[in-house]
């Protein structure tokens, strides 16, 4: 029987070994906070972090772009407004008369059916 080679380490599994030792050494933090950490770092957890955080910011833009709207629209209704105000004045002015004219018109077909009775 031959004796099987010796294992040779992956050599990413020895950084990624270094690496945690460091940062345990480094911070005041446990093996269980690593590996969760470790755990939410992987490229799964990432995309649905960037997933959220997109979704989050395309929510943010048409909240921003709606309010930029209603405040474009209040000042565009005021200065309607404001222009608006002679050309009312003017139709009341306008309606009065109608009506007074209405008034006299009415006045005069009873006096001409009282003169053909």
């Amino acid at each position: 029987m031959k004796n099987p080679l010796p294992a040779v380490p992956d050599t990413k599994s020895i950084l990624a070994a270094q690496a945690e030792q460091m940062i345990l050494d480094k911070l005041p933090i446990d093996q269980k906070t690593l590996r969760l950490a470790q755990k939410l770092i992987t490229p799964t957890n990432i995309k649905r972090a960037a997933i959220v955080v997109a979704g989050g910011s395309v929510a943010v833009s048409i909240i921003s772009s709606i309010s930029r709207n209603r405040v474009y629209q209040a000042m565009v209704a005021k200065e309607m407004k404001k222009q608006l105000e002679p050309l009312r004045k003017k139709l009341d002015k306008l309606e009065a008369q109608n009506d007074l004219l209405v008034q006299q018109n009415e006045e005069l077909k009873a006096e001409l059916k009282k003169q053909t009775k």
